[in-house]
């Protein structure tokens, strides 16, 4: 009776070991680099501002069809579209970005606005070098 409890032991033992996964993969931290400039979109230097140094880091949604007003950035800033779809426009300069397209705005890029043209709200990533008190944009 102990040789069949003992055979039925191993059995389940055996069979257990079946269902554990080992990793033999070592696993690493991978970085992506998206982007690096030292212009933005509008092709023109940015340069960084006298003051208290700030970084922001801001999450715009923009529901669809809309678009924001005409404005300019006094920092230059980082932005990762992460959900939808943005046509930008300076002037007769019109981009369009996708999720997962990245760019730059130059604080001596010009006025411009952005519009969602996709089928769902656009989620961007918004990177901001900054200094204390100075607004992220400045409408026109």
């Amino acid at each position: 009776m102990k040789l069949k409890k003992i055979i039925a032991f191993i059995y389940l033992f055996i069979g257990t070991l079946g269902l554990i996964q080992i990793s033999f993969a070592e696993e690493k931290i991978e970085v992506i680099p998206l982007i690096q400039s030292s212009r933005g979109l509008s092709g023109k230097n940015f340069n960084y501002l006298e003051g208290k140094p700030e970084l922001r880091l801001l999450k715009v949604m923009i529901p669809v069809g809309l678009k924001t007003p005409i404005h300019t950035h006094p920092s230059p800033m980082l932005i990762h579209v992460t959900r939808g779809r943005l046509k930008h426009v300076r002037g007769e300069e019109i981009n369009f970005f996708k999720a997962g397209d990245a760019f730059i705005e130059s604080n001596n890029g010009g006025a411009h606005y952005v519009k969602n043209v996709g089928k769902k709200p656009a989620l961007l990533h918004v990177g901001v070098i900054s200094v204390v008190g100075m607004p992220t944009a400045i409408n026109k």
